[in-house]
């Protein structure tokens, strides 16, 4: 059974992994544990720059490729800027609906991210975080 003292350690490290990757992408976006919207892994507010992790992810894996999806959206919203990357996200999302699909699962710009993650987890961080 895990205490208490175990999972303040264990949400201290996915801040501070989470901030080292942040921040070894050159980005200056806040992280924030357990601000998850829906059903989602994580998510991005691109207003605030903010990326929201769940407390709890089943393996590291699935946490280090989360946070490196909504890096993707970050480094996106920061090469187009907040009010165009915004445009933009919306834009694809009713070109996703508009062809029967889903808003947010079939938008562009999530599954870019989604491919960057894995791609970057599989060449980059898959050895570092076994």
């Amino acid at each position: 059974m895990l205490k208490l003292k175990d999972l303040l350690v264990e949400r201290i490290d996915y801040h501070d992994t989470a901030r080292m990757l942040v921040k070894h992408y050159g980005l200056r976006s806040k992280v924030r544990i357990g601000k998850v919207k829906g059903q989602n892994e994580a998510d991005y507010d691109w207003i605030k720059d903010v990326i929201n992790l769940k407390r709890n992810y089943p393996n590291v894996k699935e946490f280090i490729v989360s946070v490196l999806h909504e890096i993707d959206h970050a480094k996106m919203r920061k090469k187009m800027g907040a009010k165009k990357y915004e445009w933009e996200y919306i834009k694809a999302g009713e070109e996703a609906e508009s062809k029967g699909g889903d808003f947010h699962d079939d938008n562009k710009y999530e599954e870019q991210a989604e491919q960057w993650a894995q791609d970057e987890y599989r060449r980059k961080w898959k050895k570092k975080f076994k």
